[in-house]
């Protein structure tokens, strides 16, 4: 039986009769049969070129022009008869030849494709031998139609010969119908291949593994920039591939040769047009055929332009990329900032934790979680109303804001927690997912308490000095008469006093204020240390003091400073009433002043219970004071020190405490006499405060 178009194609080629098949007005060979081929005196190398290009017989030269009318015209078969001289056989001699010219139509009236046949016309012959011979000539063919030449690999195999089976006796003609109609089948399935192959922009090609000319149509052409040529040498292919991919191409060819692989060649590499200089993406598979030998006899193919789904494939990945990038850099801020991702699956219950929020709850790394652990760490007085606030997130599908207390699975601590989010169903499901970000707020929280102690404070702090004013005041207004001036003018001291103190601690608010919003500014001017000390010594000289003050080093210094000596001075008086306030009655202080070429420093120290390590370290933080009952009769409410700190800093200098329990402290600070910033603010020469 017949087994595919190539068995016929191999049948007509070993046939008797010359034939050949053009598919196109300037008669570009399709197909060329053994004997042809020989009468054209040429090989198959023909097979893909025009016949005009490949005939060797001068004498045939006629037919090219007969052809092309036939095609131009195609009414029906033309049959005309020769007398050409033709040495087919290598003896020279004339002989009559019938030559048909058969067009292909399709079912729309188009011609395709042209027949053409050439056929010797002997000498008459008696009519028995006419008949033996065409018996044999039929039974040959009978036995190459039924005979499968080639497996599927493309190996030749050896022909069974049918002579021990009778052949029927069959007419010519019947014998024609068969090979005409297998030559239509061929043409008809050769004509699917075409209109498949531009369907899909897809191009052919076929390498000769003896010449190694490579043999393509047109599309192929097209995808290599040539813009002629039906065949080209190997090298010259290989020349426009781009130079990046040319070595694995040729390694990729020379594989394919070696019969071990199968042949088989699917590779994806760019071109550079030979003419139009244009970079491509081709995508092209073959097979390489051997031989009986297993030689390589032909390698074929198809091509594919993929630019454009490469570029589409770049895009994407460079698009895969970015989103990588975005996602590494938000889980880089994210981290940085501390915040903890969280997400709840509602039908398992089970959840999803960054580090940082594992972190916060102190839940270990390779630990599954679950919603009812999350809800456990949660301390018991927020449980319901956390508990609220998923339900609603759940059924309503709303945002959520909420805080609470919960309790370090590791480490027991305390912390408050703020954790903002909401509900969505999963992208790729029906699944309902609640999603949320966490963040630490307990130092926001301890800053909002102290806020509150410092109102508190504060409140207390201004009432005592306003309710004693009001009572010397009062004293003043009800016994005007009576008072005597002696009595009159202590009452209005003390009133003084206590109005000072209270412009003390407006001025303490005002200058946090200050701080706060960054306007805190200094007004540098010049000035001799020693007059800032002689100052600071006739404050405390008219003090009712009941401490010992002793001021040692070198408080006469006529060196002179660049400063702000007002708020200079603010951190000395600082300095000096700490150590008053939380030392005892009738113990030593000790102010000290250090001069040298390129730094001004005070230190004072005192004999009170001292400060522990603890303490010494948060001191001079915004509104910290030590948390000692012993302490109770000092007032203040933990922003001097801090005001202290920021001014000898904006000074550029240093500050600090040295301090052993019960052994007393001693409060230092440390500035360079000349300016290290510029410009100064405010530079003049300061008159002697008295």
């Amino acid at each position: 039986m017949i087994r595919s178009d190539k068995d016929i194609l191999s049948v007509l080629h070993s046939s008797l009769g010359a034939c050949a098949i053009y598919d196109s007005p300037d008669l570009h060979i399709s197909y060329a049969s053994a004997k042809m081929l020989q009468l054209w005196n040429c090989d198959e190398s023909a097979i893909g070129q025009r016949l005009e290009d490949s005939l060797q017989q001068q004498e045939l030269l006629e037919c090219v022009s007969r052809l092309k009318q036939v095609w131009s015209n195609p009414k029906g078969p033309v049959e005309e008869h020769l007398t050409i001289k033709l040495n087919p056989a290598g003896e020279p001699g004339t002989s009559n030849y019938r030559m048909d010219y058969q067009p292909l139509i399709s079912a729309d009236g188009e011609i395709y494709g042209l027949y053409h046949t050439i056929m010797l016309l002997p000498d008459p012959i008696p009519a028995a031998q006419q008949v033996t011979e065409k018996n044999n000539i039929e039974q040959q063919l009978l036995e190459d139609l039924l005979t499968p030449k080639y497996s599927l690999g493309g190996n030749v195999q050896a022909i069974t010969s049918l002579s021990k089976y009778p052949l029927p006796d069959r007419e010519a003609k019947n014998l024609n119908l068969k090979l005409r109609d297998a030559l239509k089948k061929i043409i008809e399935s050769e004509e699917h291949y075409h209109f498949a192959l531009q369907s899909a922009e897809m191009g052919t090609w076929n390498l000769n593994c003896k010449s190694y000319v490579v043999h393509w149509d047109e599309r192929t052409r097209e995808l290599f920039g040539f813009v002629h040529g039906e065949t080209a040498p190997y090298t010259e292919v290989l020349r426009y591939i781009h130079p990046d991919d040319r070595t694995k191409i040729d390694q990729e060819v020379k594989k394919s040769l070696i019969d071990q692989n199968k042949g088989v060649y699917d590779v994806q590499f760019r071109t550079i047009g030979a003419k139009d200089q244009k970079l491509r993406w081709l995508h092209c598979k073959g097979k390489m055929y051997f031989d009986s030998n297993q030689q390589p006899e032909w390698f074929a193919g198809t091509t594919l332009d993929i630019t454009q789904q490469h570029a589409e494939r770049e895009k994407l990945e460079a698009i895969n990329t970015l989103i990588t990038q975005k996602d590494q850099e938000f889980r880089m801020i994210v981290e940085a900032a501390g915040i903890g991702i969280f997400s709840i699956d509602v039908e398992s219950r089970k959840m999803e934790l960054n580090d940082q929020c594992r972190e916060l709850f102190g839940f270990d790394g390779q630990q599954e979680i679950q919603e009812v652990d999350f809800f456990a760490q949660i301390l018991p007085q927020y449980r319901d109303k956390v508990s609220h606030i998923f339900q609603e997130v759940v059924s309503k599908q709303l945002p959520f804001d909420c805080q609470c207390e919960i309790e370090d699975k590791k480490t027991g601590k305390v912390k408050w927690l703020r954790s903002v989010g909401g509900g969505q169903l999963a992208a790729d499901s029906n699944r309902q997912i609640v999603y949320g970000a966490i963040f630490d707020t307990t130092n926001d929280k301890e800053e909002e308490r102290k806020k509150l102690d410092f109102i508190s404070i504060a409140s207390h702090e201004l009432k005592t000095p306003l309710t004693s004013l009001i009572a010397y005041i009062q004293l003043l207004l009800a016994k005007e008469q009576t008072l005597s001036s002696e009595k009159r003018l202590q009452y209005l001291h003390r009133s003084n006093e206590q109005a000072i103190r209270m412009r003390g601690l407006i001025d303490g608010f005002l200058n946090v204020s200050q701080l706060n919003e960054g306007k805190l500014l200094l007004h540098k001017n010049t000035f001799q240390i020693c007059t800032l000390i002689n100052y600071i010594q006739n404050i405390y000289s008219l003090k009712p003091v009941k401490h010992f003050i002793h001021y040692t080093g070198a408080t006469d210094s006529s060196v002179e400073i660049v400063a702000d000596r007002d708020k200079i001075e603010q951190v000395i008086i600082n300095f000096m009433d700490n150590a008053i306030k939380y030392s005892p009655t009738n113990s030593t202080i000790i102010m000290d002043v250090a001069v040298d070429h390129a730094y001004f420093s005070v230190k004072v120290s005192d004999q009170g219970r001292g400060i522990g390590d603890k303490h010494q370290k948060q001191i001079f933080n915004k509104f910290y004071r030590v948390n000692d009952s012993t302490d109770s009769y000092a007032s203040g409410f933990g922003i001097g020190l801090f005001i202290c700190r920021e001014i000898i800093q904006k000074h550029q200098g240093k500050i600090g405490v040295d301090s052993k329990l019960a052994e007393g402290s001693t409060f230092w600070f440390k500035i360079p006499i000349h300016s290290q910033t510029a410009p100064v603010t405010g530079i003049q020469t300061a008159t002697k405060k008295d």
